[in-house]
């Protein structure tokens, strides 16, 4: 009964946090709100995991101006890439290359680099300590993450592929719990396993003559 009430209780939570999340991502015009949103939503679920409690409204507010600027300009870049890759792949997909070698080509760079820039956009949204880096790390970080740790940059993957699907095929689920549904399951996958890397290579360091 007392798991029951939990996983509703969590169920609110991620509905509440989906909600504004919506509202301040078009509070950014979109292109500039979505990064600071979801960072938003990434820390209020983090609280959530460690048993505080979520004042959702005033938390996700106070992290999305704080975050305003620099979640936009560590994540952007990331997300341009994404729309990149997107943009090539509905080319290959529609036809618009002629030669199969070529299409086949571009279809596999754009699906490596689409796949690579979302585990790297996640980390950086799912991190706090990542995104707390100089600018110049926290990309060069985020970029090599996938490539360390492979089995979770595909577990994501496959869980947001699925996710997508079922949010397309049932859009009002999209609309209630769509993106915190999504930035969870990256908050899951990746936020303590990343921590505890940061921590490893920092005591490498130290260890270091």
């Amino acid at each position: 009964m007392l798991r029951g009430n939990e996983m509703i209780e969590r169920v609110v939570l991620v509905l509440r946090i989906n909600l504004v999340w919506i509202a301040l991502t078009l509070l950014g015009l979109v292109v500039l709100g979505v990064a600071p949103a979801s960072v938003a939503a990434a820390d209020a679920l983090l609280a959530a995991r460690e048993g505080r409690r979520v004042r959702v409204l005033a938390s996700m507010w106070s992290t999305y101006r704080r975050q305003l600027a620099p979640a936009t300009i560590r994540v952007l870049p990331l997300m341009a890439v994404q729309a990149g890759a997107t943009s090539m792949l509905w080319l290959v997909i529609g036809g618009a290359v002629p030669s199969a070698p070529l299409a086949v080509a571009l279809g596999t760079v754009a699906a490596i680099s689409g796949a690579w820039a979302t585990v790297s956009a996640a980390a950086i949204v799912a991190t706090p300590r990542l995104r707390r880096q100089d600018v110049l790390v926290t990309w060069r970080l985020a970029l090599l993450l996938p490539g360390v740790l492979p089995a979770r940059a595909v577990g994501l993957l496959l869980g947001l592929l699925v996710w997508a699907m079922l949010c397309a095929l049932l859009w009002p689920l999209a609309i209630l719990v769509g993106a915190a549904a999504a930035i969870d399951l990256a908050t899951g996958l990746l936020t303590r396993r990343i921590e505890h890397l940061l921590q490893e290579i920092d005591a490498a360091g130290q260890e270091r003559p």
